[in-house]
């Protein structure tokens, strides 16, 4: 295996190298760091210069108000500057929160639980760097309406284990939702511990971890056709552009319903990235008619149903 599709295979370009402090604002004398997610322009590419994933902006907080329940309120507020956006989804809120012996035990509202993967990963980061500034506060635990979070693989974290910067060649390692084929049928979710190299897009890299194939091959399989090739993914305005050598088309799976749970394998995992709400395939750069029966010349959507997941309500407008 070439170099480069070893660095496919094992990166999710999430790049958290961009916090130098070489790019930050410098704040005012007192003014709290709230951390957020560094937003996408339409090439997929980061907004604030560095590439990296999450940045911080500085407000100035009361003396008088209490600094976990202020911090938390800017941080859900979102952030306003145009170049960052906020990690969570509508609805999250702070039910409560106690401090014990230096962890910082917070309870948010259901909202929450529907992160996974790359985005849970970072709105956790944008928490606890926000958060471990406090005084007393050494780690942070998060639950949602008082239950663990399945898809962590922490309880405990702390402003150490967010890895904002890597040395020239350093790997960083991230949480990644992959999405594979399931022997008895549909597809399932496997939540994987990725290294992140500096090199990738967020979705080539994505790709590259994806086509590594499953961990748990006895359950999960990705039939992948011999020789296939990711030319390029990329970002606009929302859909993902995925590009595929002749090789995807040439030695697709037989079977029709395998071959649709093939290219919905490739749709959903790229759709659990927080910038992408739906997928392009090409080959050879070109547009497909139909792969696997499924007609493919418009972007397709996550399919919920055949990765076995409940839909998410449309947030409303209130």
């Amino acid at each position: 295996m070439s170099k480069r599709m070893l660095a496919l295979a094992c990166a999710l370009a999430l790049l958290l190298t961009a916090c130098n402090e070489s790019a930050r604002p410098q704040p005012s004398e007192g003014a709290a760091e709230i951390w957020f997610a560094v937003g996408t322009g339409e090439d997929g590419g980061p907004l604030v210069d560095g590439g990296g994933a999450v940045a911080p902006e500085y407000r100035a907080l009361p003396d008088e108000a209490d600094p976990v329940e202020e911090r938390m309120a800017a941080l859900l507020s979102g952030p306003q500057s145009a170049e960052l956006r906020s990690p969570f989804p509508s609805g999250v809120r702070l039910r409560s929160w106690r401090l014990e012996e230096g962890v910082l035990r917070l309870d948010l509202s259901e909202a929450y639980g529907g992160l996974s993967g790359v985005d849970l990963t970072i709105a956790d980061y944008c928490i606890v760097l926000t958060l471990c500034q406090v005084e007393g506060v050494e780690a942070v635990d998060i639950t949602v309406e008082g239950e663990t979070v399945p898809y962590r693989g922490r309880k405990l974290m702390r402003e150490g284990d967010v890895v904002l910067s890597g040395g020239e060649g350093e790997p960083v390692a991230i949480t990644a939702s992959l999405y594979f084929l399931r022997r008895s049928g549909g597809l399932a979710s496997e939540s994987r511990e990725v290294l992140v190299t500096e090199n990738d897009t967020l979705a080539t890299a994505v790709m590259g971890a994806l086509m590594a194939g499953p961990r748990d091959q006895e359950e999960l399989y990705l039939p992948l056709p011999e020789g296939t090739e990711l030319l390029s993914a990329a970002v606009e305005a929302g859909v993902c552009y995925v590009n595929f050598s002749r090789a995807f088309t040439e030695g697709a799976p037989q079977s029709r319903e395998e071959a649709a749970r093939l290219l919905y394998a490739v749709v959903d995992t790229l759709c659990s990235l927080d910038q992408v709400e739906a997928v392009h395939l090409l080959v050879e750069g070109e547009s497909l008619d139909r792969y696997g029966g499924v007609p493919t010349r418009n972007p397709l959507e996550k399919d919920y149903e055949m990765a076995g997941e409940e839909k998410p309500a449309a947030a409303s407008g209130s």
